[in-house]
């Protein structure tokens, strides 16, 4: 007989299937494309802009001068030496190669630019040396006419700019001339009212006014 007690047979269960793999969240890749993007989009904008409105031109940079001076003589302030015109006269005047303070010469004023010269050599010729070019930019500077009633003494000191090694190779053959006081001011010009000093230089002034300093052209 057969065991009444026994449970019933089961139906038999379909096999477990593994369950599948969610596709993993890509949120790296997705940052990197916006960021490349936002980037090229800036790039664009910026092109663009150039175009519309260019940088502003080093020429535009050009200190004007006043040509009205009011009662402090003022004709322009932070002038670069490369724009200063012979028979401008300084105020705070330190050496050649800094930005000048211009004022009308009957105001008050410690150095003027007295003359201007190009040096002999075309763009190929060879850099003469620092010592020759000292001992012509001196005596040039020195050749210089100037206004006998100007009071020249040993208070006045010789400056002058010359080519480096650097600007000679770029084709500088410029030398400035400057005269400026060891201490105190003037109120009057030192070269006579209708001679160029630059291009006719004839009597170099007294012994007693020949100290001289140079400075090289940056």
């Amino acid at each position: 007989m057969a065991d009444k007690n026994l449970p019933e047979p089961q139906a038999a269960l379909p096999p477990l299937r593994p369950e599948p793999e969610k596709p993993k969240r890509q949120f790296g890749q997705w940052f990197l494309l916006i960021a490349a993007v936002i980037a090229l989009a800036a790039a664009v904008v910026f092109v663009v802009l150039r175009i519309i409105d260019p940088p502003t031109s080093p020429q535009a940079n050009n200190v004007q001068r006043n040509e009205a001076p009011g009662l402090d003589g003022v004709i322009a302030e932070n002038m670069p030496p490369e724009q200063l015109l012979l028979g401008d006269c300084l105020r705070g005047f330190a050496t050649p190669l800094d930005p000048q303070t211009i004022v009308t010469c009957d105001s008050s004023h410690n150095a003027q630019l007295i003359g201007t010269f190009e040096l002999e050599g075309d763009a190929e010729s060879e850099y003469p040396g620092t010592d020759e070019l000292l001992t012509q930019s001196e005596d040039l500077c020195k050749s210089i006419s100037l206004d006998p009633s100007a009071g020249i003494d040993s208070t006045w000191t010789y400056h002058f700019s010359r080519p480096s090694k650097a600007t000679w190779d770029k084709g500088d053959r410029l030398v400035s001339c400057f005269l400026s006081l060891t201490e105190g001011n003037v109120r009057s010009s030192l070269l006579p009212a209708t001679d160029d000093a630059a291009s006719t230089p004839s009597a170099k002034p007294t012994e007693e006014a020949t100290a001289s300093s140079e400075e090289n052209n940056a």
